[in-house]
C-alpha cells in the first residue's frame, strides 16, 4: 500500500511540475512614451520632461519628419537635446531642436535578447525534465 502511494505521488507530481509552465520567460517591459500634443503647452511638457531625464539615459527621439534617433542623452535645454547616437562606429553628439522633436521614448537597458530567453528556457525545460526523471526512478526504485 504504501509502495503504491509513492508511486502514485511521484506520477502526481511529475505531471503538476510538466504542466505548470516553469519554463517560461516572459519578461514584461513597459517604456515610458512622451508625445508633445499640438500647441505650445504640449511643447513645455515635453521639454521640462527632457530636462528631467539624468544624463546618460538611454532614449529614441522620434523627429517631425519621421526619422527617429536611438542614444544616450548627454545635456537638455529648453530649446535643444544632445544625443550621442547609438552605432557600431562612434559618432560626435548630436544636437536635435526641440521644435524637431515629436516624441520621447526610454530605451529599457539589456534590451530583449533572444539568445538569453531561449537558453533560461532551455536550461528550466532541461531541470524540470531530469527532476520528473528522478523523481519517478526513486518512485519505482523502492
Amino acid at each position: 500500500m504504501l509502495n503504491s502511494v509513492k508511486k502514485a505521488m511521484a506520477v502526481l507530481i511529475s505531471v503538476a511540475m510538466a504542466t505548470s509552465g516553469c519554463a517560461t520567460t516572459r519578461a514584461t517591459r513597459f517604456a515610458q512614451v512622451t508625445s508633445a500634443p499640438e500647441g505650445t503647452a504640449g511643447r513645455a511638457v515635453l521639454v521640462e520632461y527632457v530636462q528631467k531625464l539624468p544624463p546618460g539615459t538611454l532614449i529614441r527621439v522620434d523627429l517631425a519628419r519621421g526619422h527617429s534617433l536611438r542614444g544616450t542623452l548627454m545635456k537638455a535645454t529648453d530649446r535643444s537635446l544632445f544625443l550621442q547616437p547609438k552605432a557600431r562606429i562612434s559618432e560626435g553628439v548630436v544636437e536635435v531642436a526641440m521644435g524637431n522633436v515629436v516624441s520621447v521614448t526610454l530605451v529599457p537597458q539589456g534590451g530583449s535578447n533572444l539568445g538569453r530567453a531561449i537558453g533560461a528556457g532551455a536550461a528550466a525545460g532541461a531541470g524540470a525534465t531530469l527532476a520528473i526523471f528522478l523523481i519517478i526512478i526513486a518512485a519505482f526504485n523502492d
